[in-house]
């Protein structure tokens, strides 16, 4: 059965994202990866799989990805909209729509991709933590599907 979400929890949601992306975009590497849980996974085709992918090894590639914009000078910008948010037996599903931005002083500003995102979160503390991450971009196809998520 799935819970109706209280309109706090909804709004905590949506400021955890904020915190998230607007990390990211001014180089918060670091604290962008401490929101995903240790046994996280992340499904995406930029990092050319279409099976889930553990935190270990997602986090080296977004350390990676992070220091090649910062030594061109790229900066990023996330802008999401479209939140859908449900619970079920203490994990929240969150979906939502994502265009990313790239900035440099030669090109201006342009659209590098949009996507939609798929998350499954749990309370941690007094925050939230993502347990996986499913990003399925508009440029690259559709994932081709798996099994049903845990839960």
């Amino acid at each position: 059965m799935t819970d109706a979400l209280p309109l706090a929890t909804h709004y905590e949601l949506r400021r955890f994202y904020a915190d998230q992306l607007e990390a990211r975009d001014r180089g918060g590497t670091e604290e962008w990866l401490a929101v995903f849980d240790d046994d996280a996974t992340m499904t995406t085709k930029v990092l050319g799989r279409d099976s889930p992918v553990r935190k270990a090894e997602f986090a080296a590639e977004v350390r990676a990805l992070d220091a090649s914009f910062h030594e061109r000078e790229v900066q990023r910008r996330h802008c999401v909209h479209g939140f859908a948010f449900s619970a079920r037996d203490g994990v929240v599903e969150a979906r939502f729509y994502a265009l990313f931005l790239v900035v440099d002083a030669a090109s201006g500003a342009r659209l590098q991709s949009a996507a939609m995102i798929h998350d499954r979160l749990r309370r941690h503390g007094g925050t939230w933590r993502v347990l996986s991450r499913v990003i399925e971009r508009d440029d690259l196809g559709r994932l081709r599907p798996g099994p049903p998520s845990p839960g």
